[in-house]
């Protein structure tokens, strides 16, 4: 009996409302530079992983997947789109996520939400104050209340 292997492919959306067919049963690594050259990615240097459309990041670029194949984090005859990771420069610092597609906001406004909301610090929530704005009322806070002082001289009452 003769089993045979059905090709299965992805198509990796990029640039100008462009497409491309690939071969995910490779390694990571191999899948990622073939994008890098057939999609004319001009951004020389980097990193590039794929996303779907809920805008979950595949992480194909991470070190311990660029060995593993590709196939494995990636189902066959799904659409995915082509993102350029941005590492922070600290821990402190988030990871963004960018969408190689013209007008992402007009394109794919929901992916393009769902990849910014994942480019927040971990511990910024969303729809949240920036932490140097919060710094900034916090320090408003303890000049107002004037710390450091007791209660009787904070009130402005002079010393019994």
């Amino acid at each position: 009996m003769c089993h045979q292997k059905k090709m299965v492919f992805i198509t990796v959306k990029y640039g100008d409302n462009q497409q491309q067919l690939f071969n995910p049963f490779c390694t990571s690594m191999n899948l990622l530079e073939s994008i890098r050259k057939q999609c004319h990615s001009s951004e020389d240097g980097a990193t590039l992983d794929l996303s779907d459309g809920s805008g979950n990041v595949k992480n194909l670029h991470s070190a311990d997947n660029l060995q593993s194949y590709a196939n494995s984090f990636l189902e066959g005859r799904e659409t995915y789109w082509l993102i350029k990771v941005e590492k922070g420069a600290t821990n402190l610092e988030p990871t963004v996520y960018s969408l190689l597609i013209s007008n992402p906001e007009e394109t794919c406004p929901e992916l393009q939400s769902r990849l910014k909301d994942l480019s927040r610090p971990p511990s910024m929530p969303k729809g949240k104050e920036s932490w140097t704005n919060v710094r900034k009322k916090l320090n408003k806070t303890k000049s107002s209340l004037n710390l450091g002082k007791s209660p009787r001289n904070a009130s402005g009452k002079g010393k019994r």
